[in-house]
C-alpha cells in the first residue's frame, strides 16, 4: 500500500500498489496523482504547469547566466569575442533553468544546508 497526502490540502490518501501513476481528483478539487512510493509527491503537473515552470525557471537561469558572464567579464578582459560568451552562457543558464527547474533550485538548497549544518 502507498500512503500519501494531497499535495494542496494535506488530506491523506492510502492506495494499492498497482495504482502507482494514476492520477484522480481530491476532495479540494486538485488533481491528484499516485506517487511510487510512500511519501512521495501526489502533485500532477498539467502541460500549462510544465510550460509556466520552462518559463520562470529558464528565464531565472538566462538571467544568472548573462549576469555571471557579464560580471566575469569586465574583470577578465582576455577573451576576444565577449559577445558570444555571453550570449552562450545565457543559454546555458536557459537550458539548465529549464531542465532542472525547481527540483534544481531544492536540491541545491539543500547542498548548501548541509554544507551549514555540518
Amino acid at each position: 500500500m502507498i500512503s500519501f497526502r494531497c499535495w494542496f490540502c494535506n488530506r491523506a490518501f492510502v492506495k494499492p500498489d498497482g495504482q502507482a501513476g494514476a492520477r484522480f481528483e481530491c476532495g479540494c478539487g486538485r488533481r491528484v496523482k499516485v506517487p511510487k512510493r510512500s511519501g512521495g509527491t501526489s502533485r500532477a503537473f498539467s502541460l500549462l504547469d510544465w510550460l509556466l515552470e520552462a518559463l520562470i525557471y529558464g528565464g531565472a537561469g538566462a538571467l544568472i547566466g548573462f549576469g555571471l558572464s557579464v560580471a566575469v567579464l569586465s574583470r577578465l578582459p582576455v577573451f576576444r569575442r565577449p559577445g558570444e560568451v555571453i550570449a552562450a552562457a545565457t543559454v546555458l543558464g536557459l537550458a539548465a533553468g529549464t531542465a532542472f527547474g525547481e527540483r534544481g533550485i531544492n536540491w541545491l538548497g539543500q547542498k548548501l544546508r548541509d554544507r551549514e549544518n555540518a
